[in-house]
C-alpha cells in the first residue's frame, strides 16, 4: 500500500498527518468511515482543496447586448451573465422536475416527491 498523496490536496504534509490520525483512530482502513473522517479531520486542521471551482459560465455577447451598439455596458453584462448562470443551473440538472402527489389529501410541499424527467 502506497501512501500517494491525491493531486487535488493543497498541503499534502497535512494530509499525511490526518491520514496517520484516522489510521492509529480506526482498526480497518481503508475504509469508508475512516476515510470520511480523515477528509473532516484534514479540514478542521485548516487543509484545503484545489481544483474546479465550477459554476464558471461563459458570457455570449451577441446575446447579451440588448440595443445592438456593439458595446455592452455593465447593466447587460450583469443581466447576461446572470442568464448563463441560470441556464447552466438548469441544465445540469438532467431534466424537468415533476411533482407527484401521493395519497389522497393535501401534501406540505417540502414533502411532495419530486421526479427528474429526462429530456429529449
Amino acid at each position: 500500500m502506497a501512501s500517494d498523496v491525491p493531486k487535488n490536496v493543497a498541503n499534502p504534509s497535512l494530509y499525511k498527518k490526518a491520514k496517520a490520525k484516522a489510521k492509529a483512530k480506526f482498526d480497518v482502513y481503508p475504509s469508508a468511515y475512516a476515510n470520511g473522517w480523515m477528509v473532516q479531520e484534514y479540514k478542521r486542521m485548516g487543509g484545503t482543496y484545489r481544483g474546479n471551482t465550477g459554476g464558471e459560465v461563459t458570457l455570449d455577447p451577441k446575446k447579451s447586448d440588448l440595443n445592438n451598439d456593439g458595446k455592452l455596458s455593465g447593466y447587460e453584462r450583469k443581466r447576461g451573465t446572470a442568464i448563463a448562470k441560470s441556464m447552466a443551473k438548469n441544465m445540469n440538472g438532467g431534466g424537468t422536475v415533476m411533482v407527484q402527489g401521493r395519497g389522497c389529501g393535501a401534501i406540505m410541499p417540502s414533502k411532495q416527491k419530486k421526479t427528474r424527467v429526462p429530456r429529449g
